[in-house]
């Protein structure tokens, strides 16, 4: 905690920062400020009399980069990146089976109510790895809706879950690959945001590594010698 958050971005506008897994976006009920992202954040940057807050959220096990609002007469106008057609997030995830196709259409539970409401994923297939019990395959997700757990509910929709997702996965074959590859959260990293700034009034390109327990995952399955 006292590791100082890695900032992947910055303008006068906008702060963008690399979430670790395991660690909330934003308060909630038995979640405190300061152990959230945004809290963090906030601490990093109370110094330069700057409180930054949250355009978008990432689940507590997914990694990746986060988009900030600096000044709150602004917060209108950077919430709306998020609303603009030409606005890309790009995720990786690794997946239990393969996907056919490259498009995932249909509707996904709403944040709130029982409303069921329309959701478009498109993915590209990266690499496939065998292993005891199947295949995993590593994809690159583009999301054209902003629903809740999307790629997860899209995914887990036609068989192929995230790997590790306790939620939306398989919990047998998830226990086989935690103890197998020693992955301890769902493989879920969003990689990259492309916006129209503006303000700046250009394209924005942001990219976050993936993450490290990721990396060491996929080395661990190339290395892996079928039975």
């Amino acid at each position: 905690m006292k590791k100082p958050i890695k900032i992947l971005y910055e303008d006068d506008y906008i702060i963008a920062a690399d979430k670790p897994p395991r660690m909330a976006s934003v308060p909630s009920e038995g979640i405190q400020l300061w152990s959230t992202f945004l809290g963090r954040v906030q601490k990093q940057y109370a110094d330069k009399g700057i409180t930054p807050y949250l355009l978008h959220r990432l689940d507590m096990q997914t990694s990746g980069v986060l988009l900030f609002g600096k000044k709150g007469e602004n917060r209108k106008a950077l919430e709306d990146i998020f609303r603009d057609a030409r606005t890309e997030k790009i995720y990786t995830a690794l997946l239990r089976g393969v996907p056919r196709g490259d498009t995932l259409k249909f509707r996904l539970s709403a944040r709130h109510g029982d409303e069921r409401i329309y959701a478009e994923t498109k993915f590209d297939l990266l690499k496939t790895f065998k292993i005891h019990r199947g295949i995993c395959a590593l994809v690159a997700c583009r999301i054209l809706t902003g629903r809740k757990h999307q790629i997860r509910q899209h995914f887990a929709g036609i068989g192929c879950p995230v790997v590790m997702d306790s939620q939306y996965g398989d919990e047998r074959f998830n226990r086989d690959f935690r103890l197998t590859y020693r992955l301890g959260r769902q493989f879920l990293h969003a990689g990259t945001i492309k916006f129209f700034h503006p303000f700046l009034q250009k394209e924005i390109k942001i990219e976050s590594p993936l993450a490290i327990d990721l990396k060491i995952t996929l080395k661990r399955l190339g290395q892996y010698i079928p039975r």
